[in-house]
């Protein structure tokens, strides 16, 4: 979290950037402005070997484990408002992962309605306007943050579906409950490596903003910053905030 948010003041002198990772130990995480306090149980999340962090985007209740996240940093102004830049980068999303042969869509307002305000339900219980899914079901959750000129989206695309244990880590949650979500796992057979899946979203990514990019290490300055940030994301005090 702390590099994502460290790659926005790169965005703000112009840069654009992909970023893919994953998380050990897996991790769950909270919206920016999600009420997480009283109503999940980190103790829980701790026993079964997850951290547990607050984002700096919105958005709901998300497991990371076996899964692959995405960031994108930009100026916010290069692809629009919000909306814009949300159906920009999904639409590359889908598209790369059309390119390994998963049916993948963006889904649209007429199917979904509005979203929904961050409650305590999981992320991947509802497929949201502008979401990519496969026949209904959401396979990549996503959200943005916009400040001082620079956008960051992230989100994460499920290689297998294990958000139900979201569910199980509410602090008086159902001890067994389904979120209708889909992983690569159920749509794929062999499931690609994460280095093929990484390949297809950044060319599409590349195609779709007309730019191509490069693979490169955070630069030394890109560094200091998200070492500055990380005793916030580390902190209790924003984890639990709300």
């Amino acid at each position: 979290m702390a590099v994502d948010e460290a790659l926005m003041e790169s965005a703000r002198s112009g840069l654009t950037t992909l970023r893919l990772y994953g998380w050990e130990p897996g991790c769950l995480s909270f919206g920016r402005n999600q009420t997480a306090r009283g109503r999940y149980d980190g103790h829980a999340a701790a026993s079964r070997g997850y951290d547990v962090v607050r984002r700096p985007t919105g958005g709901r209740s998300v497991l990371h484990h076996h899964e692959i996240t995405y960031s994108v940093t930009a100026p916010a102004e290069r692809w629009g408002g919000l909306r814009d830049a949300y159906a920009l980068i999904n639409r590359a999303l889908a598209a790369g992962l059309r390119e390994l042969g998963i049916p993948a869509a963006v889904a649209s307002a007429d199917d979904y309605g509005s979203a929904p305000r961050p409650t305590v339900r999981a992320c991947f219980r509802d497929p949201l306007p502008g979401e990519v899914t496969v026949r209904g079901r959401k396979l990549i959750g996503s959200a943005q943050w916009r400040e001082r000129g620079a956008l960051l989206q992230h989100g994460s695309l499920l290689i297998h579906n294990e958000q139900a244990l979201v569910e199980r880590l509410r602090i008086g949650g159902p001890s067994a409950s389904e979120v209708p979500a889909v992983g690569l796992a159920e749509l794929l057979d062999p499931v690609p490596d994460v280095a093929q899946v990484a390949d297809a979203l950044a060319s599409a990514f590349a195609t779709e903003i007309s730019q191509p990019l490069e693979r490169e290490p955070l630069t030394p300055g890109e560094e200091a910053r998200a070492t500055g940030l990380v005793e916030r994301y580390e902190d209790p005090v924003w984890t639990w905030r709300r």
